[in-house]
Formats: structure tokens, sequence, C-alpha cells
């Protein structure tokens, strides 16, 4: 029995990697937060988990040129008693891409902003909560909570397909 429980968790360990893919999702906006900050909506590139759900590696203006890396952080990243909702937590890199305008648009005096973003679905809707550094000092603070309709998910091509980390409106990369 030992040696099956033993094999079945080897096999699980192997299957990971290889059940991982990159996957684009596109959401509309529904909340009047989601409106007024995103416009047409927010597009999610991810890496998929082996037991689902998904780590997010960028978000992208769904209609404009305008795209952010983000980094999965821990709950202590925000401080003590910071008003987490549920998901998994990501820190927008204003240091690449668009990400500062969506650390200024997402919470005004903040110098950093994450993102709480829920379980990504095919076919399911999503909820992202907005925190960012509280310039006094103190805890993270929410900016907004937004809530998406699940819109549709954009296939790669497979081969020779173009990298969806390049970016080719990232005027940064070209001087």
């Amino acid at each position: 029995m030992k040696r099956l429980i033993l094999m079945a968790a080897g096999a699980l360990i192997v299957a990971s990697p290889a059940a991982a893919e990159t996957r684009i999702f596109s959401y509309d906006p529904v909340s009047p937060d989601a409106k007024r900050l995103t416009g047409t909506g927010l597009t999610f590139l991810f890496e998929t988990r082996f037991m689902g759900g998904g780590k997010v590696r960028k978000i992208m203006a769904t209609a404009v040129p305008a795209s952010a890396e983000v980094k999965s952080v821990g709950a202590s990243a925000l401080g003590k008693g910071a008003p987490i909702g549920p998901g998994e937590i990501y820190e927008i890199n204003a240091d690449k891409a668009q990400g500062k305008v969506y650390v200024r648009a997402f919470c005004p005096g903040s110098t950093k902003v994450w993102l709480a973003v829920g379980d990504l679905r095919h076919g399911r809707d999503l909820k992202v909560q907005v925190l960012g550094d509280d310039p006094a000092g103190g805890p993270a603070r929410t900016c907004a909570e937004m809530e998406f309709a699940y819109r549709g998910e954009w296939r790669l091509g497979t081969g020779t397909r173009p990298d969806p980390f390049d970016d080719a409106f990232d005027s940064s990369l070209r001087y």
C-alpha cells in the first residue's frame, strides 16, 4: 500500500509541470468600480495549475494597449490588519510596461498596488480586490472591489507562436 501511495505521489509531481500551460482569459466589467477603472474590461495571462485555477503573470486592458506584469506575494506584504478578500495576492510591477499607469489609476496616492484575484476558471466570473499602500504608513487599504463577467478565452497557437510576454506597445523596450 505504501508503495502505491509513493508511486501515485511521484506521478503527480511529474505530471504537474506537464499539465501547466499558458492561457489568456478576458473579462467584461460588471461592478461600478470595474467599469470606472477598466473601461471595457481586463484580460489575464496566466499559467494553469495542476489542481485548477492559475497563477497570473500579466494583466492587460482589453481594448487599449496597456499591460502590467504582476508577481505573487503573500498576505504579509500588505501589513497586519489589511482587509484582504478571497484570492491570491499579486503585486503590480510599477517598473515594467505600463505598471505605473495601473498603480495610479487603480489606487491614487499609493506607490504600491496589490490585487487579490479570485480563481481563474473557464466560464466563471471573477472578483478582484484592489489594495494600495497607505501613504501614512499603515496597513494596505482597499481602493476598489471589481467584479467581472467571463467573456472568453484567447487561444494560443502551437509551435512557433509569439511570446505573450513580449509587449509590442511598451516603448521602454525600444530605446
